[in-house]
């Protein structure tokens, strides 16, 4: 089992995804 953790500290290009989604859907 890989850990998800390391898979977006190695893909950068994830964690703008994340962050645009946040974005489009802000956890209040």
């Amino acid at each position: 089992m890989r850990n998800p953790f390391r898979y977006f500290n190695s893909s950068p290009e994830i964690i703008r995804l994340t962050v645009m989604m946040y974005v489009r859907f802000p956890l209040s």
